[in-house]
């Protein structure tokens, strides 16, 4: 997990857990779900957090062997192969990018004012040098409609677009080049991670409150900037997964999702146990992906829609793989409708109590499949709780890029937080096996209800949800 933006942390704060259907979920029928074992999830999260995988940063060869392992795994539950040739790849060119400033240079014309900018005050995020010279600069506006900016350059204050969201609608409108400018000095990047296949525009950060205020004042705006090309080693990253084809004619061209991602933050350099090996998170929900995966394959009857399920990369360095899938997706995001995305499966001591046959959803106002979910849930005698700011958490995990397209899209977690969280006790042996299979068995069930159920899911009508509804064109 991670918080939004381009920092990992826990999800925090203290929450009120209440269930989503306001009852005790019933003692459960028998399942349909009799494949999915505590045993063959042991199995699976044991090798994925093994030392053998070395913490599965990406980019490393651990994360080879382990998208190696989960095409296996996709393969032997008899799923569709995503890639060409059999594969179950996308495949991914990333370049792994060292900015060159040494002889940076950024010069701001605002009307009659000169700002020089400081290259301790300034990051950029650029794959070619930028060489620019009194460049017009369309100022962008706090609040209301973006003007036209198609190969232009355009600054805006980074509070209003600084955010991946923010970063996204601008992006979309496929600028020249961006400038963001906050009040304060921020950090330089030394080095980034980007989709060369994306066609990004160019970002520079700046923090400078005389350069924020001249933006908001001056009629003329000109932009000089100076950077030489970056230092870039071009990269192969891969998100696995496979397809069940729904078995309904009329539904199978439309898609329901399921995600998590296999990456975590690898190795820290000193003596000791210092490899975080993720078995909590993520380990956790790529095997819960893997056995669900397999259960549903072995339904007698199977599922209307087809059923999507994907293992991301990158997830722990800004959702990388997520937004991958939107820019480059495999089936058409306007098929695809719902995305159910699983962190943190396995723990069940959470600081505020512990979470047996209990599951939980980020963002659980911002649509009506949580509810989907935890009517179906209950015949695996699983409950769904609601933290009470569980809203704050929506943007932390891969989901966020998924709404961001527009798709109805949740992370689903068991224990928000617990000891050993990004550190390098998140070992296998602490998980709970036994109820990990259990409130697997109530996510099957759910994924089961909304691949089958004729209403779609659909964004609520808060006012959180509105840029999500308005991605999806609602």
């Amino acid at each position: 997990m991670r918080l939004a933006g381009r920092t990992a942390v826990a999800f925090a704060g203290i929450g009120i857990s209440v269930l989503l259907s306001g009852q005790t979920a019933p003692a459960p029928s028998i399942s349909e779900f009799t494949t999915i074992t505590a045993e063959s999830l042991r199995e699976d999260v044991a090798y994925l957090a093994s030392d053998a995988l070395e913490g599965r940063a990406t980019p490393s060869p651990g994360l080879d062997e382990a998208a190696n392992f989960l095409a296996g795994r996709f393969r032997a539950a008899g799923l569709e192969p995503i890639g060409p040739g059999g594969s179950y790849f996308q495949e991914a060119r990333f370049g792994q990018v060292t900015p060159s400033l040494e002889k940076l240079a950024v010069r701001l014309v605002a009307g009659n004012q000169q700002i020089q900018l400081e290259a301790d005050t300034t990051s950029v995020r650029s794959l070619t040098a930028i060489d620019l010279t009194d460049e017009p600069l369309i100022g962008l506006p706090e609040k209301g409609e973006l003007p036209r900016t198609l190969g232009k350059v355009v600054a805006g204050s980074a509070a209003v677009y600084g955010s991946e969201a923010g970063l996204q609608r601008l992006q979309a409108q496929h600028p020249k080049l961006i400038l963001l400018v906050a009040r304060r000095k921020g950090r330089s990047v030394p080095s980034f991670l980007e989709d060369l296949d994306a066609g990004l525009a160019p970002v520079i950060r700046v923090g400078n409150e005389e350069t924020l205020n001249a933006l908001a004042s001056a009629q003329t705006l000109k932009l000089s900037v100076h950077v030489e090309a970056p230092k870039m080693e071009v990269l192969k990253l891969r998100n696995v997964g496979g397809v069940l084809r729904g078995s309904d004619p009329a539904l199978r061209e439309q898609f329901v999702m399921l995600t998590a991602h296999y990456d975590h933050i690898g190795k820290k350099p000193g003596g000791g146990d210092q490899i975080f090996n993720g078995a909590n998170d993520n380990a956790s929900g790529t095997a819960s992906v893997i056995e669900i995966a397999k259960a549903l394959a072995k339904l007698p009857t199977k599922p209307k829609r087809s059923i999507l399920f994907l293992a991301l990369f990158g997830e722990e360095k800004g959702l990388l793989g997520a937004y991958y899938y939107t820019r480059h997706p495999l089936f058409p995001l306007a098929r695809t409708v719902a995305e159910v995305n699983l962190e943190q499966m396995g723990r069940t001591d959470d600081k505020e109590g512990a979470r047996l046959r209990e599951i939980s959803f980020t963002g659980p106002s911002y649509s009506d499949l949580p509810a989907t979910v935890a009517e179906a849930a209950k015949a695996e005698g699983v409950s769904v709780y609601k933290k009470s700011d569980a809203d704050e958490f929506f943007a932390r995990s891969d989901n966020y890029a998924f709404a961001l397209a527009g798709i109805v899209a949740h992370t689903l977690v068991v224990a928000y937080e617990y000891d050993g969280y990004h550190a390098p006790d998140d070992e296998w042996q602490k998980l709970d096996y036994q109820n990990m299979a259990l409130v697997d068995k109530g996510v099957a069930a759910g994924i089961l209800r909304i691949a089958n159920r004729a209403e779609l899911p659909k964004w609520s009508e808060t006012k959180s949800a509105e840029a999500y509804k308005a991605a999806a064109g609602q």
